[in-house]
């Protein structure tokens, strides 16, 4: 069963979902942590109520002939669309750490402007992350994605998908009043499509990291590579649900537990070339 539903405020747009989320948004199999889809003007996050931040924030990254460049803003936004009992203020999150963006504001600003820019800011697509991890790994996997080559003899556009892991018993702190558990690490899962029509993992490169709050700010986002079945056992999320798994007999490898690392995909080619 899937405990995911729109937003009230964005029924009107449930039909822009698919634009950024591959097969489908992400199944939320957890009961105790319903999940509600914002849709934004560039992005779409799955937001978790109970956790007053994301469970999931999915976006593209697209072929553009110029790119829009504004600069980065000031502030951070509540979000006046969620009920005011998880409404987390624009205020930072203190005790060392930072406000993380879980879709990035320059790789949304870039292919979509101001507006879809200053939605980056909302609260609800943010998460706390230590300082070191935000302005380490972290920042260099949102330096790649940024920088991944899509050119007009590209198949298509690479599709993102990101968000928090917790642990069964999370360290908690206070913002705006409200308790907020902070994530032990995060997830990344990115499809580099390859052969048309991009409807099977077959037809596409998959590319998923955990990355650790602790994660050294010398080490590469490369270095936390793992299959989808880890970042679906972390997250009780199943992804993909408009794909059909294949039956796997026994003593094979299931796609789903082998850890990809494909050495077209876009992303990696970026991250080795930070």
């Amino acid at each position: 069963m899937d405990f995911t539903s729109i937003h009230p405020s964005s029924t009107h747009l449930a039909h822009r979902v698919d634009l950024f989320c591959w097969l489908g948004a992400p199944l939320n199999n957890d009961p105790d942590h319903p999940i509600q889809i914002l849709v934004n003007s560039g992005f779409v996050v799955g937001f978790c109520p109970s956790r007053r931040q994301p469970a999931w924030s999915a976006y593209r990254v697209a072929l553009a002939d110029r790119d829009v460049d504004f600069d980065r803003p000031h502030l951070y936004y509540a979000d006046s669309r969620v009920d005011t009992a998880v409404r987390l203020s624009a205020d930072t999150f203190g005790s060392g750490y930072h406000v993380g963006h879980m879709t990035p504001n320059e790789a949304i600003n870039r292919q979509f402007g101001r507006l879809a820019q200053l939605e980056t800011f909302f609260m609800t697509n943010m998460s706390p992350q230590w300082g070191a991890l935000n302005q380490g790994v972290w920042r260099k996997l949102e330096r790649a994605i940024l920088n991944i080559e899509d050119t007009a003899d590209e198949d298509d556009h690479v599709w993102v998908l990101i968000g928090p892991i917790f642990s069964d018993t999370p360290q908690t702190l206070v913002h705006s009043g409200k308790v907020v558990p902070i994530p032990e690490s995060y997830f990344c899962v990115t499809i580099d499509p390859r052969t048309y029509p991009f409807n099977t993992l077959s037809r596409v490169d998959l590319l998923c990291m955990i990355i650790p709050q602790s994660a050294p700010s010398s080490n590469s986002p490369d270095d936390y590579l793992k299959s989808l079945a880890d970042v679906e056992d972390a997250t009780k999320l199943t992804f993909f649900p408009g794909w059909a798994r294949p039956r796997v007999a026994p003593g094979q490898d299931s796609p789903v537990r082998t850890v990809h690392e494909p050495r077209a995909h876009r992303l990696l080619r970026a991250i080795q070339r930070l």
